[in-house]
């Protein structure tokens, strides 16, 4: 069985821990995450027999939690003949071991994720870290691979604001003591405590779309279209609103327009009849009693909508009459008839 880590090393940059404050009011909801930094451990497996071996990570004065095992799970229909579903890949809930199945002459690959962030006593330089695999059904050796990151604080952006000869005082210090300068690390601080409003003013074109602002501001955006909504509408449904508005506003006081909108409330197309009934006279011909025999008559600029309901409690009774109140024209009535049906 061969072994190699790709790439031996890594160079990962000190930053402070999120602030709640302000980072945690924009989550990327639509959008995935940055790029996380990674090495890969990638295993040949023996031509003959297929092993499973535990891939785990330690070294001296390493941390647990900088680095954690990133699974790509193994489906068990890939797995040929034996006790397939006893032969998924494992990881330990501290995602430090993982313990995997490698078949003959099988080439596997398993990424390994670091993150450090500054804390106190956090000093820069070079860490060592070994990745052992073990032969889970022996406990023999197969092989240890030793990889490194170094850690280093971000260069300052607001040193490189500053005259170039505070700039080349700290390089020169920095090639001196072989490491960062007090005065670097003392202007960091203050770019780490502007960071969480410099993200927010970065993210800030996010707040204005349908799809990707935080679901606490949905109310907020969908106030700027004037569009009534509240809590009672699912996310999705008042993201689409808010998407939708333009196109809404430009069919309002129609049946077109009436429709869609509840149609994004209900999720199905209403019955819109602008000519429900038409009053009569009892003549000669006419008998009471008879199916087609109507009485009465529906005032001018009456219509009646019909939207048809999954069940008690789904749809809010006073929401519909909302959406009809604002999308109607102004002179005319209307009458709600919810059905339950598909």
């Amino acid at each position: 069985m061969r072994a190699a880590l790709q790439p031996e090393s890594i160079e990962l940059m000190l930053h402070p821990e999120p602030a709640e404050a302000y980072f945690g009011r924009f989550p990327q909801t639509w959008h995935p995450p940055t790029p996380k930094s990674r090495t890969w451990v990638e295993v040949t497996g023996d031509e003959s027999v297929a092993k499973r071996i535990r891939l785990s990570i330690a070294g001296n004065g390493w941390n647990p939690e900088w680095a954690a095992w990133s699974p790509a799970v193994r489906n068990a229909r890939e797995l040929e003949g034996g006790q397939a579903l006893d032969e998924q890949d494992r990881v330990s809930d501290d995602g430090q071991s993982w313990t995997v199945l490698v078949r003959a002459g099988e080439i596997r690959r398993f990424a390994l994720d670091f993150a450090v962030p500054l804390r106190d006593g956090m000093t820069t330089g070079r860490r060592l870290f070994d990745v052992s695999l073990t032969d889970e059904a022996t406990g023999e050796s197969l092989a240890v691979l030793t990889g490194s990151i170094a850690l280093a604080h971000p260069s300052s952006r607001l040193l490189e604001m500053l005259p170039s000869i505070y700039g080349e005082e700290m390089l020169r210090l920095e090639d001196e003591e072989a490491t960062t300068p007090f005065f670097t690390r003392y202007l960091l601080g203050f770019e780490d405590s502007m960071k969480p409003i410099h993200e927010a003013l970065r993210r800030m074109d996010e707040l204005f779309g349908a799809y990707s602002t935080p679901p606490e501001y949905l109310l907020w955006l969908g106030g700027w279209v004037c569009l009534p909504q509240d809590d009672g509408w699912g996310e999705m449904k008042r993201r689409r609103l808010v998407q939708e508005a333009v196109e809404l506003f430009r069919w309002r006081g129609t049946r077109r327009g009436l429709s869609r909108y509840l149609e994004i409330y209900t999720g199905k197309t209403p019955e819109i009849d602008d000519q429900p009934v038409q009053g009569m006279r009892l003549g000669p011909s006419m008998k009471l009693g008879a199916p087609e025999t109507r009485l009465g008559d529906v005032p001018p600029h009456t219509f009646v909508v019909t939207v048809s309901s999954d069940g008690p409690g789904t749809l809010d009774d006073q929401t519909l009459h909302e959406i009809i109140s604002f999308e109607k024209p102004a002179h005319t009535v209307y009458t709600l008839r919810i059905v339950s049906g598909s």
